[in-house]
């Protein structure tokens, strides 16, 4: 079953969006001059500015050569838990740069959210990510939390990692977490859907050239239709319940109805939210934009609806 929403956004953004719009597509511009490492540290540098106006408790952990970032509240403590996987087309991102995004999830499902350091392509291509995240699921559980506690969330990358995480779960007869929550998935890397030429120029934030050398990379040398790499060619049977935000002007908006769609004929509970005159991860900027700080609720919202406290 599935269920869509379409959502109007605030008058009041409109002034504010026309300004992001320039902004990020000079800074989408400047990717192409940029070398992955300054695109790397630029992006680290946004994350700590964002990471003032977003503060709360900040736990860093190492386990088994494996880093992350416990938010909101000690893991010891947590009646709900939200597996975090950031986004950076997975060659860039850490829990610094969605930190503040993940706490603000956090507050809003009333859990402790923890955000996995996860290794980064070209250095670590696929499956690095994918066994990483696999074994941080694996430590949660060790940890004795319980599946039916934890939800997986991403955004963009992690969107699409957290989607190839559960499946590779379910493959493997592990425990699947209660639901999923994604903010513009990216789950086809072969950058093959139309939108990538119909809503090119109208998203800021990317495009279908660094979206494909981003891709390449992570890669390495598997085949772009690789489920494990472009999980919307996966397997959806005995799926947890889906949540999908979408902005109505992003590149990845074909992929993401897409994803809906392929998972609710298998029987799988799905919700798209799509949001009208938004691109590419809005909600990353939810202390500028209503639509983000909504987006933010809507989610805790749902995970708080399929993770009930005990």
């Amino acid at each position: 079953m599935m269920a869509v929403s379409h959502l109007v956004k605030a008058s009041r953004s409109r002034k504010r969006l026309k300004l992001f719009r320039i902004l990020l597509q000079a800074g989408r511009c400047g990717h192409h001059f940029l070398n992955l490492r300054q695109a790397r540290f630029y992006f680290e540098v946004a994350g700590a500015i964002f990471s003032f106006l977003e503060k709360g408790e900040v736990h860093r952990i190492e386990i088994d050569g494996l880093k992350g970032e416990i938010l909101n509240q000690p893991l010891e403590r947590a009646s709900r838990l939200l597996f975090y996987l950031h986004g950076g087309a997975f060659v860039s991102g850490s829990p610094r740069t969605h930190r503040h995004l993940a706490l603000r999830l956090a507050r809003e499902a009333e859990a402790t959210a923890f955000v996995l350091d996860y290794r980064l392509a070209p250095e670590f291509p696929c499956p690095a990510a994918l066994e990483d995240s696999l074994r941080a699921y694996q430590w949660l559980l060790e940890k004795n939390i319980p599946p039916e506690r934890i939800a997986l969330a991403g955004d963009s990358a992690g969107g699409g990692l957290a989607v190839a995480l559960t499946q590779r779960l379910i493959r493997e007869n592990f425990p699947r977490p209660a639901c999923l929550c994604l903010f513009s998935p990216w789950v086809d890397l072969t950058c093959s859907s139309a939108a990538y030429v119909t809503r090119g120029h109208r998203d800021p934030m990317i495009n279908r050239q660094l979206a494909l050398e981003r891709a390449r990379l992570y890669a390495g040398t598997r085949q772009l239709n690789d489920p494990e790499i472009s999980p919307l060619f996966g397997e959806f049977s005995d799926f947890p319940p889906l949540l999908i935000f979408i902005g109505s002007e992003e590149v990845l908006y074909d992929e993401a109805l897409n994803l809906a769609q392929k998972a609710s004929q298998a029987g799988c509970e799905v919700k798209l939210m799509e949001w009208s005159g938004m691109f590419h991860v809005f909600v990353y900027l939810f202390p500028f934009l209503p639509e983000g700080a909504e987006a933010c609720r809507l989610a805790g919202k749902f995970v708080r609806l399929h993770l009930p406290e005990n």
